[in-house]
């Protein structure tokens, strides 16, 4: 089987997990992945001994809306394709151009992976709707991540016998390190990572930290990009908050998870986190809200702790509950890292993406 893998961002978490299929998938099938040449990962893709092509693609927004406006550089990637003579077409994450793809490739298979099922509540989250709603309709088949969403994509008008769920595997961004829970740490250390956006709960975290800092020696750290404006005066009466309010590069991910001794997702809406692989290819203990497919993923009092959404009282209890009982904390993070390593890891996974090859071709693999 011909399998070509179209992954034509630039950054974040899309690379390492396309990454971590394609590896994979050339021990099952001829895999050509498709990459932008401003992907960031480049010199890494080119380290695992997969096929490549590497492509030029957009900068930015007025980039994005000309494609649409001038088919040609669509057109061109998609002769590149065609000529290569796939089996099937893998998209493993949203892009702009992976519905002008799929219609330049009528009477190609594709697969289309979908992240957010239902879309982040901004203008984004509505555009970006808007043309993945074009590119799954023209999917053969379409894979989720969280088994909950399975009613959420039929509504977007996807058949149920088109739907395959899997898991998501852990992200790790450098050399797992044994957890060192003895370390000369001057305080422990809760660490919320990702994009500052309303949905990830940061208010809800700050008013909760102000109550657990007066309660016991502890360090927040609040990594990601994003507007602070609304948060500020909340933060003015906070101590011990160190802030990194910018894009974390790859190469610089390690350096703040193995750090933290919590990792904290108080989300309000979530489909599932990317945030949780990462910590568990570092072994951390996890405390999320019961949002979306983060159930899934967390198994409360086994692999972490759940909360429930916008819970101030809830999320202090959780808090405090691990950094007063260390021992309890480790064997959480221990049990989600060997929850992943055993029933999430991506060998299972890219297996998982053959068959589901296989499924949309209608090839029975001998």
């Amino acid at each position: 089987m011909r399998i070509a893998l179209i992954y034509l961002g630039r950054r974040g978490s899309g690379g390492p997990i396309s990454m971590n299929i394609a590896s994979r998938l050339t021990k099952r099938a001829e895999v050509l992945v498709l990459l932008s040449e401003l992907n960031k990962g480049l010199k890494t893709w080119e380290n695992i001994g997969v096929e490549l092509a590497v492509l030029p693609t957009y900068r930015g927004f007025l980039g994005a809306v000309w494609a649409w406006i001038d088919p040609r550089p669509v057109r061109l990637i998609a002769s590149q394709i065609r000529t290569w003579k796939p089996d099937v077409l893998f998209f493993p994450m949203f892009y702009t151009w992976n519905p002008l793809l799929q219609q330049n490739l009528k009477g190609f298979h594709s697969i289309v992976a979908v992240h957010d099922p239902v879309p982040h509540p901004n203008l984004v989250g509505f555009v970006y709707k808007f043309l993945e709603d074009k590119s799954i309709r023209q999917a053969t088949r379409v894979l989720l991540f969280s088994q909950i969403f399975v009613k959420e994509i039929e509504k977007r008008g996807v058949r149920t016998e088109q739907i395959d769920v899997i898991p998501l595997g852990e992200l790790n961004y450098a050399k797992n390190q044994a957890k060192d829970w003895n370390s000369e740490r001057s305080m422990p250390c809760l660490l919320y990572f990702g994009r500052i956006e309303k949905y990830k709960g940061l208010e809800i975290l700050l008013k909760s930290f102000q109550q657990v800092s007066c309660k016991t020696p502890v360090k927040l750290q609040i990594v990601g990009a994003g507007n602070l404006r609304p948060y500020w005066s909340l933060l003015k009466g906070l101590s011990n908050v160190e802030i990194i309010n910018r894009w974390v590069e790859d190469s610089e991910i390690a350096s703040f998870f193995e750090r933290a001794t919590v990792v904290v997702l108080p989300y309000t809406s979530a489909s599932q986190s990317g945030v949780i692989q990462v910590a568990a290819s570092y072994g951390l203990p996890v405390i999320a809200t019961r949002v979306g497919g983060i159930p899934e993923q967390i198994e409360d009092g086994r692999t972490g702790l759940l909360v429930e959404p916008n819970s101030v009282e809830g999320l202090t209890e959780a808090i405090l509950k691990l950094l007063r009982n260390i021992p309890l904390a480790e064997e959480l993070g221990r049990n989600l890292e060997l929850e992943f390593r055993k029933y999430r890891n991506w060998d299972l996974i890219a297996d998982k993406v053959f068959e589901i090859c296989v499924k949309a071709t209608n090839v029975t693999h001998s």
